[in-house]
């Protein structure tokens, strides 16, 4: 497994989830807890964007391999990083 610059930015990326999560987080008495439940959030698109060569491999269509384009399973996998993790932390803040 070679550490690209794509995935040194997707493991800073988790950190900074992580970080945001313990700050702005208000659902909990533990910071900690709120720190790990945006890491936890993370990791679903962290792990697209680290599979996605083995993720666009979709199968047979009428006897032809089709493969999903990797820009797709990068728009899902950032979304997934960035997005749902503070997202969830706000929401949850607002309760």
């Amino acid at each position: 497994m070679n550490l690209t610059k794509e995935r040194i930015i997707t493991l800073l990326a988790v950190i900074a989830n992580g970080i945001l999560g313990a700050t702005i987080g208000k659902f909990s008495d533990s910071r900690l807890w709120e720190a790990t439940f945006a890491v936890l959030m993370s990791l679903p698109g962290m792990l697209v964007i680290w599979n996605k060569e083995a993720l666009s491999v979709t199968g047979l269509t009428r006897g032809l391999r089709r493969d999903s384009p990797p820009s797709l399973l990068d728009l899902i996998g950032w979304f997934f990083l960035l997005v749902m993790p503070i997202l969830y932390v706000y929401e949850l803040s607002k309760l």
